[in-house]
């Protein structure tokens, strides 16, 4: 199983991720029950699952602990974090308690718990990113995704890649959601999306603005169609969360881990070259400097990057009724029970407190 779960390329196992995680959450009986072998509060070294390989947008997870965590009493290496193509999978590796720590879409993180699964979200990531909704072969308007004969490659249900549509018909006026779309293909990690995009296999699609560039060299006609970060006006796309016994266990280590997520957010804006730095090391394919240029620009503009913390209750609440609206979840969660806060407080305190910014931050 270990070996399975390292892999980098992994995906779904020929099934579908709701099909793998309904097996998860069936065989959790069992999974709960092994001895827990992330009880460390003492320990320094933990390790940590992303649902997705590390993109320019992103790079505040892989690049706070592992620059900063020594700041905080922590050791963190490039093989304790263990890359997933699949929220569902990567949600198993911490229930088999080969990791501690889930990265991922807030909305997926809601939906394992709506599902039983005793997880608590304890530290922002992500608010915003460079996602855009892309089109070729005549596909440049959102309405267009739900013509019959236009093929939208999207994420499984909680996938950001879903959510962020969804936000996008939302935002546009269009009554519509992703389950009202004739036809489409799973496809759960963004860079797959780009290479089947690029095949001319999908006609529509959700990616980054950096594999969008890139794929455009390629395909003539290729058109963005919304971004996130200029239409959706409010948006928490990814957080930290933890089994909650393991969060009672460890709360000086989660707020460490924490603050250090914080910290990169804070000093990665202010030098484009200690970005590029971080790129270079984490992504494993770097977008050239230009295309950096234009993420780095975007990311100061639009605060991509909570500096205070984020996770405001209205903001998680209008993210789980977009959920609700979309049919991914079925009722909207009690923020204040989905998040334990201590650990975030806690990680404020570590920097010493909170930072003044010269905009307002989306948070």
């Amino acid at each position: 199983m270990l070996d399975i779960l390292k892999s980098s390329q992994i995906r779904t196992l020929g099934l579908p991720a709701t099909t793998i995680l309904l097996l998860i959450l069936l065989a959790a009986g069992y999974v709960t029950s092994c001895s827990d072998n992330t009880k460390n509060s003492l320990d320094p070294r933990v390790r940590v699952s992303l649902t997705r390989p590390t993109q320019p947008s992103q790079l505040t997870s892989l690049f706070g602990p592992i620059h900063y965590g020594h700041e905080f009493g922590l050791d963190f290496r490039k093989e304790d974090f263990l890359i997933f193509q699949s929220h569902a999978i990567a949600t198993q590796s911490v229930l088999a308690n080969q990791t501690a720590i889930l990265g991922g879409s807030l909305v997926a993180h809601l939906l394992i718990r709506e599902r039983g699964q005793d997880f608590k979200i304890f530290c922002s990531q992500t608010n915003l990113d460079d996602f855009v909704a892309v089109g070729r072969n005549g596909v440049t308007k959102l309405e267009q995704f739900f013509d019959p004969n236009v093929r939208v490659g999207i994420d499984s249900a909680g996938g950001a890649g879903e959510i962020i549509l969804n936000a996008m018909f939302q935002a546009a006026g269009i009554k519509k959601r992703l389950t009202d779309i004739p036809h489409t293909r799973l496809i759960e990690s963004s860079g797959l999306r780009t290479s089947v995009f690029v095949a001319n296999d999908i006609d529509a699609t959700v990616i980054h603005l950096t594999q969008f560039n890139q794929a455009a060299r390629e395909i003539p006609d290729a058109a963005i169609i919304s971004t996130l970060f200029e239409d959706v006006p409010i948006f928490i796309k990814e957080v930290f969360a933890a089994r909650t016994i393991w969060l009672e266990e460890n709360q000086e280590l989660a707020a460490a881990f924490c603050a250090s997520v914080i910290k990169a957010s804070r000093e990665l804006p202010k030098d484009f070259d200690l970005f590029v730095q971080g790129v270079n090391e984490f992504v494993g394919e770097p977008p050239n400097e230009d295309l950096l240029k234009e993420i780095f620009d975007l990311l100061g503009q639009y605060n991509f990057w909570p500096i205070n913390g984020g996770l405001a209750p209205e903001a998680i609440t209008m993210m789980a009724e977009l959920a609700v609206d979309g049919g991914t979840l079925k009722e909207v969660p009690n923020p204040e029970v989905a998040v334990d806060r201590r650990p975030l407080e806690r990680a404020l305190e570590l920097l010493g407190g909170r930072v003044d910014h010269s905009r307002k931050l989306k948070e």
